[in-house]
């Protein structure tokens, strides 16, 4: 395989051409990967105020979504445990029991909990600088 002795310089690296390759081929350099999530205060804005609680009420609605789709998944295994088949009437009349809902409401908070992390951990740092 014979190697092109030309290069091209682009802003970020230096490609050797081969002729035989179907693209250039980028020499191995010793700088460091880019970050690939922002953190701090580098983070980036991108948002105005106004759009931050349009945001927050779509992710409010979202998450109320996922909740009822996650009750209803839940309701077709209790009914598909009681031996009978799973048609709407049964859904419809399954009787939640106290342990299951119990499950329910722990994944609910733990759901509320995962994806309200930034901005509790947000307000608790507040409250710590206010001390």
């Amino acid at each position: 395989m014979a190697t092109d002795t030309n290069t091209t310089a682009t802003d970020s690296a230096t490609y050797y051409l081969d002729e035989d390759a179907i693209a250039p081929t980028e020499k191995p350099t010793s700088r460091r990967p880019r970050r690939r999530w922002a953190k701090g205060a580098d983070r980036p804005n991108y948002l105005k105020p106004s759009d931050v609680d349009k945001l927050m009420f779509m992710l409010i609605t979202l998450m109320s979504e996922v909740s009822s789709l996650r009750d209803r998944i839940d309701t077709h295994e209790g009914v598909a445990e009681t031996g009978k088949p799973v048609t709407t009437a049964e859904v419809e009349a399954y009787q939640l029991t106290e342990p299951r809902r119990a499950v329910r409401e722990k994944q609910r908070h733990d759901m509320l909990h995962r994806v309200m992390r930034v901005i509790t951990e947000e307000l608790e740092a507040v409250r710590e600088n206010a001390k």
